[in-house]
């Protein structure tokens, strides 16, 4: 019986999420077509992935022996994204865990234990030596359309003007990442 609530309750949270995030970032789209200048409406943007990304968290699960002490966030290249994974990790944990969000000026930089690594639009010439060289139990978040299908397990896009993320799940299948169907169920699903 708990795990019938316990299941209900987590698909109640990401329906109620999924539609809060849209709301939001249709609201934010309007007003930044129409009053907000465009590095505000990318703000929006990048407040709403950090909002994926924390949940991402909590919806995908690493091995228990990947990894201890601080949860790792990697960010190649430079990125206002950074800034707000910076505010995020001031003010949540991951299972316990301090968030530090590292900047890297390329791929071959990246710590082996890095439990989370996004290329930004700007680093998406990296995906390919990404899968390459990084642990298999490194989740790598990309931001560029069409990247799902290129082997980013997961990957940022813009659907009718709202944020939404395909997930690769050929590419995670391939990982020791355990992806709860909550979190699928809300993907755009790319095999």
């Amino acid at each position: 019986m708990q795990n019938i609530i316990a299941m209900y309750l987590k698909r109640t949270f990401f329906t109620v999420f999924a539609i809060l995030t849209t709301l939001i970032f249709s609201s934010k789209s309007a007003i930044a077509q129409s009053e907000i200048a465009p590095a505000d409406a990318r703000s929006a943007e990048y407040r709403i992935h950090c909002i994926y990304i924390y949940n991402f968290t909590k919806y995908i699960q690493w091995p228990s022996d990947y990894g201890k002490g601080e949860f790792t966030i990697g960010i190649v290249g430079e990125t206002g994204l950074a800034d707000e994974l910076k505010k995020m990790a001031d003010v949540k944990t991951v299972n316990g865990r301090k968030i530090l969000v590292k900047r890297y000026k390329n791929v071959n930089e990246v710590d082996k234990v890095c439990p989370m690594l996004i290329l930004p639009v700007q680093s998406s010439d990296f995906l390919s030596t990404a899968l390459r060289t990084c642990n298999k139990n490194t989740l790598i978040i990309t931001q560029k359309a069409g990247l799902a299908k290129t082997g980013s397990p997961i990957n940022f896009v813009s659907l009718d003007g709202k944020p939404k993320f395909e997930m690769n799940t050929t590419v995670l299948d391939k990982t020791d990442l355990k992806v709860l169907t909550q979190l699928k169920s809300i993907a755009i699903l790319i095999n």
